[in-house]
């Protein structure tokens, strides 16, 4: 890779040509909307969205887009591009889209489809891929030339070499700011993409390349960026002039509610919290001790829930000591929503991930019950 300062790449660096017709609907409302996906089919890129994907067929590229910039269309444009290359030389080659989530597989999955000429399928553990047999991959790997999963299952096809990433020729990696430390993505990348004499073109995708803690300097920022880009095998690219995105993306707007102060007996309800967060980390440690893998990627992922758990009691009495009771009870309602969808995992992860909802849940129901009546 060229060594470049990533904090400064922007479109400035690049020239791009113009070969599609530009116009206001950058379509990035049919990701997030299935009812308006159908209209994709009239998508007219926009300006930036071109430069980004000029640069991204000249190089390996993480594209840096606020949310809501319209990023999975860029892919799209990627996705047709790739595979009318494919289709001229008669080659037999696959496109892999990488999504973290179940949710986002079948988002992704619907636009590729709707967007594309391709032969797109979807796969996530509901589906029963994880007892599938070489025939059934190949059958698959022949019938189509999109691929949509979650980053697990390509990671475990790779390692039962029932698929080679030489038959790969485009990687598209979804909310790619995940390829850190010991995530999927991060473990395709080192286990087999960096040791492949055949690699395929990547394509990253964030909101920001820069998520996790002990971020307090440029420098924490530019090594950050640095080691994404060497785990990825790719060079960050960002939008210098923004005037245009500025008018389609969505700015989040900022509102303030004032609250009396209640009076609680703190010492009681954080008594409270502390038997219910010791039941449910009992609870978990004996879920993870049940479990039997070939591999430590789900001891590993047991040991995060259960941090995971740690961190959302201390965050909780953190607001509950420094921004009183209603900020608390906010808190704990963010934290459910962010309790990891285990869907498409093992019946013993399910359950562990089941176990920080209750435990969620059951906080929510204490902090309650010191609100005075008609606070929420």
């Amino acid at each position: 890779m060229e060594n470049h300062n990533s904090l400064k790449r922007s479109s400035d660096q690049m020239s791009s040509s113009t070969p599609l017709d530009v116009g206001s609907d950058g379509l990035d409302h049919a990701v997030h909307d299935p009812s308006s996906s159908t209209s994709a089919k009239n998508f007219n890129p926009r300006k930036y969205q071109l430069k980004v994907f000029e640069v991204a067929k000249k190089r390996n590229t993480i594209a840096v887009l606020e949310t809501g910039a319209g990023k999975t269309m860029i892919a799209v444009m990627l996705i047709k591009d790739i595979a009318q290359a494919i289709k001229s030389n008669g080659q037999k080659k696959l496109i892999i889209f990488l999504a973290p989530t179940v949710h986002l597989v079948h988002q992704q999955y619907d636009v590729i489809k709707i967007n594309t000429d391709c032969k797109v399928e979807e796969y996530y553990g509901a589906k029963g891929v994880d007892e599938w047999t070489l025939d059934c991959w190949k059958k698959e790997i022949n019938q189509n030339d999109v691929l949509v999963m979650t980053p697990q299952i390509l990671l475990d096809v790779l390692r039962k070499a029932f698929l080679r990433l030489e038959m790969v020729c485009f990687i598209i990696i979804d909310e790619c700011h995940h390829a850190t430390k010991n995530h999927p993505y991060a473990k395709i990348m080192k286990e087999f993409y960096h040791k492949s004499n055949s690699k395929p073109k990547v394509f990253g995708m964030t909101a920001s390349p820069v998520v996790r803690k002990g971020v307090s300097s440029v420098m924490d920022c530019e090594g950050q960026i640095s080691e994404l880009e060497s785990i990825l095998d790719s060079q960050v690219y960002t939008i210098g002039d923004r005037t245009e995105m500025e008018v389609y993306v969505p700015s989040a707007v900022g509102s303030c509610k004032f609250y009396d102060q209640s009076s609680f007996n703190s010492l009681n309800l954080k008594t409270k919290m502390e038997i219910s967060w010791s039941k449910f980390d009992v609870s978990l440690s004996k879920l993870q001790g049940s479990v039997q893998n070939s591999y430590k990627d789900m001891d590993d992922k047991h040991k995060t829930l259960r941090k995971q758990l740690s961190n959302y009691h201390a965050k909780i009495l953190y607001c509950l000591d420094e921004l009183g009771l209603i900020c608390a009870y906010e808190a704990v309602k963010v934290c459910l929503e962010n309790v990891p969808n285990a869907q498409d995992e093992c019946e013993i992860y399910r359950e562990s991930s089941l176990q920080c909802k209750y435990f969620l849940e059951e906080i929510l129901c204490i902090i309650g019950g010191s609100l005075p009546l008609g606070m929420l």
